[in-house]
């Protein structure tokens, strides 16, 4: 008898999720899929629900309706302190850095959940430290005084402190030039290459979508559009819309 082997459970899947706040409903009927490994980008206009869809899987808000699962298992309704503990991290928007903290010691805070893995620790400090040489040169500084590129860099880099298979990226490019988006989102493809699933939420189509394996365009609170990062690049309305051309 031929036996094949269960598949791998998507590394997130939202299905059929609605939201609201208060008696405004912000999520409409949105299902997402996210497969291990992969980059997939959120974008769409101001006030569209990209932020709402993150605080709802980090365990911020609860569906009115549907599910929302990370790696086969429910997390819906679950506290944001063990949402963190099960292998999510999200990165806010605006960094939230702690300024009065060394560059270091808002590192140890990001691993405060897996505190007793020394380590584990020691590895990803290593690896935080070759994705932003900036922050290990840096380390004895003030989070304060960092620019809005190296405050955007140690953001990410607490987030990873925690050791997340999934990372979640509130506006990334969020105050940053050109250049440094570039770099920005250079740094978030080799962490997704590193081995850990990334979701970005965008403006920034053209950023977002450059790094991406997948994306979704949400408008008034659902998926309008998603495709392959690479074909919704070309497609006329993302362009029209988000692209600027």
């Amino acid at each position: 008898m031929l036996t094949i082997a269960p598949s791998e459970p998507p590394e997130l899947e939202l299905s059929q999720v609605d939201v609201f706040y208060g008696k405004a409903q912000i999520l409409i009927d949105l299902s997402i899929h996210v497969e291990r490994g992969e980059v997939a980008a959120i974008i769409g206009a101001n006030g569209a629900g990209k932020s709402t869809t993150l605080n709802l899987i980090i365990g911020k808000l609860k569906p009115s309706k549907g599910t929302v699962t990370f790696a086969g298992e429910p997390i819906a309704g679950r506290a944001i302190d063990k949402v963190v503990a099960g292998g999510i991290a999200c990165v806010p928007q605006r960094r939230r850095i702690f300024s009065t903290l060394t560059v270091m010691e808002n590192l140890e805070v990001g691993a405060y959940v897996r505190r007793h893995d020394k380590g584990g620790i020691s590895a990803t400090l290593d690896e935080v430290f070759e994705l932003f040489p900036v922050l290990k040169r840096k380390a004895a500084d003030m989070g304060g005084v960092l620019s809005g590129g190296e405050q955007q860099a140690l953001a990410i880099g607490r987030g990873l402190m925690a050791g997340p298979r999934l990372l979640l990226l509130d506006e990334p490019s969020m105050g940053l030039s050109p250049k440094l988006t570039t770099e920005m989102f250079a740094s978030i493809r080799k962490i997704a290459e590193g081995g850990r699933t990334v979701v970005i939420v965008e403006q920034n189509a053209y950023a977002a979508l450059g790094v991406a394996d997948y994306g979704y365009v949400l408008e008034g609170g659902s998926i309008a559009l998603e495709g392959h990062a690479d074909e919704l690049l070309r497609d006329d309305h993302v362009r029209d819309a988000y692209l600027g051309a």
